[in-house]
């Protein structure tokens, strides 16, 4: 596949340096670059506790409808609500 990308200065410059001793292709490094970078993220995910969201009843609602502000109000802060 060929692509574009925009790789940060500090991120190009350690590419460099890193292609230049080993002698690597840019194109050999930044491939081997990415293949371990995604081998590292696949390790982490397992580890990485799921968030679980259990629901909860709380009842029938006090107001049968919420489009009547009024009745909303007059619940939640009492008749004297204007």
């Amino acid at each position: 596949m060929r692509t574009t990308l925009t790789i940060d200065d500090d991120v190009a410059a350690a590419i460099e340096r890193r292609r230049r001793e080993l002698n690597h292709s840019l194109k050999q490094e930044v491939n081997e670059l990415l293949r371990a970078g995604l081998v590292h993220v696949e390790q982490e995910r397992p580890n990485a506790r799921r968030f679980r969201v259990e629901p909860l009843d709380v009842g029938k609602p006090l107001v049968d409808n919420f489009d009547d502000i009024s009745a909303v109000l007059a619940i939640a802060e009492g008749e004297n609500h204007r």
